[in-house]
C-alpha cells in the first residue's frame, strides 16, 4: 500500500516535497492504530514475496541513503523551510505565495482505517489534510484528477521485477484492474528506457535483470513517485477437506487473494485429499 500524490501539478510535483510528506508519516503508529498491529511496513513497491526478496536486498545501499520508512518530522520541516514555506498562525504550512498545502486524500473501503490516521498525522505536522471515499474515486484516480490517493500495487509477485517497474512507465495507462497501470502519472525517460531493456531480458538472466533493477531504483527512489506505507495481509480461510496445497504461512508461495490476478498459480498447486 502507498500514498500516491499528484506528480504532475501542485506542490507534490516536487520530489523534495514528496519526501517531506513521507518524513511526516509515523508508519509504526499507523499500523498499530489502523491495522491493530496486523501489517508490516513496505520499503519498496514490491512485497516481501520469496522471489522478490533478492531484489530488495540488492538495493539496500540505495535504501540506506533514501530511507522510505524514515519518520523524521524535523527533516520534513527543514525541507519546507528551505523552499521558503512558512507556517501560518494556524500552524499549517504555506508556500512563499501564501498558498497552503491541502492534502485531500481519496480512496475506497480498503483504506477506511488508514485514511483518518494519516489525516491526524499530517495535521500535527502542519499539513491540512482530509480523507474521503467519493463514488467516482477510481475515475478521478485513473485520470490524475486527485491531490492524493491511497491505493496498492498489482505488480511483480515472483523473480521478475519488470511488472512493478511497468507501473511507473510513462507509456502505461491508468486502468483500474488492468495490467498497464501508471496511477502516479510519473514520467522519467531514463527510467522508461531501463524498464524497456528489462522487458527484453529473460528472467533467467538474473545478473542482468538485477543490475537493471538497481539502475531503475536509483532513479525511482530519489523521485519517490508514490510514498510507501505498509504491506497489508489478506486473511482468507481455506478448507482442507477435499483439497490441500493452498498458500499459507508455512508455504506462502503466492498471495491467497482469489480476486487478484494469481488464482491460477493456486489451482496448479492443489492436490486432492485421499
Amino acid at each position: 500500500h502507498s500514498l500516491y500524490v499528484n506528480t504532475k501539478v501542485g506542490a507534490t510535483a516536487d520530489p523534495d516535497i514528496r519526501w517531506a510528506i513521507s518524513h511526516y508519516i509515523d508508519r509504526a503508529q499507523m499500523i498499530d492504530v489502523a491495522w491493530a498491529g496486523a501489517a508490516t511496513t513496505a520499503k519498496l513497491p514490491v512485497p516481501d514475496y520469496p522471489g522478490l526478496i533478492p531484489f530488495e536486498d540488492n538495493v539496500k545501499d540505495l535504501l540506506a541513503k533514501y530511507d522510505t520508512l524514515e519518520f523524521n518530522p524535523a527533516k520534513g520541516d527543514a525541507t519546507f523551510t528551505a523552499k521558503g514555506w512558512k507556517k501560518g498562525a494556524d500552524g499549517m504550512w504555506a508556500d512563499p505565495s501564501g498558498n497552503p498545502l491541502k492534502l485531500d486524500m481519496i480512496s475506497f473501503f480498503d483504506f477506511t482505517s488508514i485514511g483518518p490516521v494519516l489525516v491526524e498525522q499530517f495535521k500535527k505536522a502542519g499539513i491540512s489534510a482530509t480523507y474521503g471515499e467519493p463514488p467516482d474515486m477510481f475515475d478521478r484516480f485513473s485520470s490524475g484528477n486527485y491531490t492524493a490517493a491511497l491505493f496498492g500495487h498489482g505488480g511483480s509477485y515472483s523473480g521478475d521485477p519488470w511488472y512493478t517497474l511497468n507501473l511507473y512507465q510513462s507509456t502505461s495507462q491508468a486502468i483500474p484492474g488492468g495490467h498497464l497501470v501508471n496511477f502516479s502519472l510519473w514520467n522519467n525517460p531514463q527510467f522508461d528506457k531501463i524498464a524497456d531493456q528489462m522487458y527484453g531480458t529473460s528472467p533467467t538472466q538474473v545478473d542482468t535483470i538485477t543490475s537493471q533493477w538497481h539502475a531503475a531504483m536509483a532513479i525511482w527512489l530519489p523521485a519517490l513517485p508514490d510514498i510507501m506505507l505498509d504491506q497489508g495481509y489478506h486473511r482468507l480461510p481455506t478448507n482442507l477437506t477435499y483439497w490441500t496445497g493452498w498458500p499459507d504461512a508455512t508455504n506462502p508461495y503466492v498471495n491467497s487473494a482469489f480476486f487478484h490476478l494469481t488464482p491460477a498459480l493456486i489451482v496448479h498447486k492443489l492436490v486432492p485429499t485421499q
